[in-house]
């Protein structure tokens, strides 16, 4: 059975367990293996708990069979000037459970049918599609992010 679920301090650790994991997954084609191996649960978690302390950023879970599979969280956007005033920050979802449901369980959680822009790898293009039948779409808004080994990011909203 799974069900989604508004996030509490307690999971950090599960949600970045299920974040790195997600980012082996899902970026393959776009970061070294290197860069993926020496992604650290300790600084991850570090983060996660600074997120899940504020209330401005709320964050949600998908729980199947009693293990964290998925998560997804908002905030206030952090575009100058803003496009839309909540931003999607993060939908990240196990590979297996891909097609599931769970992703757009995540999405509707976080967002209902409420404007919103988001950040996506450009050459994502399962996530790029996902975000497109839920009516998001390019704005012109692009970034590379060096701390990621240049990925480029294309900004959507809807």
């Amino acid at each position: 059975m799974s069900a989604v679920r508004a996030a509490v301090p307690q999971d950090v650790e599960v949600i970045a367990a299920c974040h790195i994991a997600c980012w082996r997954e899902a970026y393959t084609h776009l970061l070294s293996p290197e860069f993926l191996a020496a992604l650290d649960p300790v600084a991850r978690a570090r983060r996660w708990a600074s997120f899940l302390h504020d209330t401005s950023r709320p964050t949600w879970i998908a729980e199947l069979g009693g293990s964290v599979v998925g998560f997804s969280g908002t905030c206030s956007s952090r575009d100058e000037p803003p496009v839309r005033d909540v931003e999607l920050r993060c939908l990240y979802l196990r590979q297996r459970h891909h097609g599931s449901g769970l992703g757009q369980e995540l999405l509707e959680a976080a967002l209902a049918d409420r404007p919103a822009s988001l950040w996506v790898a450009e050459e994502n293009p399962r996530a790029r599609a996902f975000y497109e039948r839920n009516r998001f779409v390019p704005d012109g808004g692009r970034a590379a992010l060096e701390e990621m080994q240049g990925i480029v990011e294309i900004r959507l909203v809807r």
